[in-house]
């Protein structure tokens, strides 16, 4: 680069900075002019006051208007046009007199309210502003408020200084108020509200019984019905129909069909037709009975749990029992009334697990020759890219429905608990 190209460069260099200096220079000049707002139209802020999170109210004189607006997150919005008298004396209202002071009162009311009494005395107070200004304006011949004498001036005030003070007292009572009748009002709830149901959950028979009332009892009530049927199913044949039905879906090859809430309904019809003789005893010994009167809770639950120990006990292989019990480490019952219920249950759902397992095994047979006669033939014939299950899917359907496999397996699934 040789000398008169870096003169080239620092001469380009100078003239931008003195054109951005120039340039500077005009905004200054006509921000100054017209862009800002000064002299008797600067904005000044009398006072503020907040009333909630990120929201407030200020007053502000902008020239010889005062004007209440609110500030918050969606912007500042006018609220009320205090007028054009109410300007000067507000920054001197210690020194104007009192028959002067009528239209100046109203502010002050405003600010107070809004310090002390909150949102609901200064809605009282802008109310009193509407109601008086409505009048006024409805009237021929007036014009604004303005146009009120200094007694009307005086009596709005004195109006103004009432309503606040009431107002005020209010609040200071009820902040003051002690913390019994609450208590009196929570535990009037009950009357006050005859129609909710009153929830009292008691366990045990002595005479000092655990018992939950209230929330407690609520959340374990509500608890205790999320289970029930749950271990409903438990003690049912549902475990085992359920568990074939997917090892069947499986074995065909037909990952989401039928589809899984078919198949619980599906297992939910079977288990109500294997488990009829059982629920028909319930509903003759323990239901029935309680329906009418002649059981309470307690008589008809030990009375509706007899016939599932029944059909659990006549389920469950003596092996499974014997460990469960070793396992709860309790002594060994002399009669099978005498097992725990909980103890039954975990057997009895085992033996239904391992039933399950051995049916599922009996499905997968013919389904297995068919895969592999089908890989078979593919690997013989060099179709190394054709993907098997395409071939022996149909194949497997084929066999199921000539056979009438969905009868044969409901048979089946039947006559395992006969």
């Amino acid at each position: 680069m040789t000398f008169g190209s870096l003169v080239g460069v620092g001469g380009a260099l100078a003239l931008v900075l003195a054109l951005l200096a120039a340039l500077v220079r005009v905004l200054r000049r006509y921000a100054g002019l017209g862009g800002g707002i000064g002299g008797e139209w600067q904005p000044e802020v009398l006072g503020r006051a907040a009333v909630g999170p990120r929201q407030g109210i200020a007053v502000v004189r902008i020239g010889q208007r005062v004007v209440v607006v609110s500030v918050g997150e969606g912007g500042v919005r006018p609220v009320l046009d205090l007028g054009d008298a109410e300007s000067a004396p507000v920054a001197a209202r210690s020194t104007a007199p009192e028959s002067e002071r009528g239209s100046i009162r109203f502010g002050e009311q405003l600010m107070r309210a809004l310090r002390v009494g909150g949102v609901g005395a200064s809605l009282l107070v802008l109310a009193l502003a509407a109601g008086p200004a409505a009048a006024f304006a409805s009237e021929p011949g007036a014009t604004s408020l303005d146009a009120s004498t200094p007694a009307e001036a005086s009596a709005f005030a004195a109006a103004a200084d009432d309503v606040a003070e009431l107002d005020f007292a209010a609040a200071r009572a009820a902040a003051s108020a002690p913390v019994a009748p609450q208590q009196a009002a929570r535990s009037a709830r009950g009357t006050a509200f005859p129609g909710l149901p009153t929830i009292d959950l008691r366990i045990g028979s002595g005479p000092e019984p655990l018992r939950f009332s209230g929330t407690v009892g609520a959340v374990l009530i509500i608890g205790l019905l999320t289970l029930l049927p749950t271990l409903l199913l438990l003690m049912t044949s549902f475990t085992r129909i359920l568990v074939v039905l997917h090892f069947l879906r499986m074995a065909l090859g037909t990952q989401t069909s039928p589809p899984a809430h078919l198949v619980a309904a599906l297992a939910l019809l079977l288990t109500a037709f294997v488990m009829t003789p059982t629920l028909a005893e319930v509903n003759r010994t323990a239901l029935a009975p309680w329906m009418s009167g002649e059981l309470v809770e307690s008589e008809m639950l030990a009375a509706a749990i007899v016939p599932f120990r029944t059909f659990m006990l006549e389920k469950t292989p003596d092996r499974d029992l014997e460990t469960f019990i070793e396992l709860s480490g309790a002594p060994v019952p002399e009669t099978p009334e005498e097992i725990p219920l909980m103890t039954l249950v975990s057997a009895f759902a085992t033996s239904e697990l391992r039933a399950a397992f051995q049916i599922g095994f009996a499905l997968f047979l013919p389904f297995i020759v068919i895969d592999l006669v089908v890989a078979s033939v593919l690997m013989s014939m060099g179709m190394f890219m054709l993907p098997p299950a395409m071939i022996s899917l149909p194949c497997k359907l084929l066999l199921f429905v000539l056979v009438d496999g969905w009868s044969l397996v409901v048979q089946g699934l039947v006559a395992s608990f006969r």
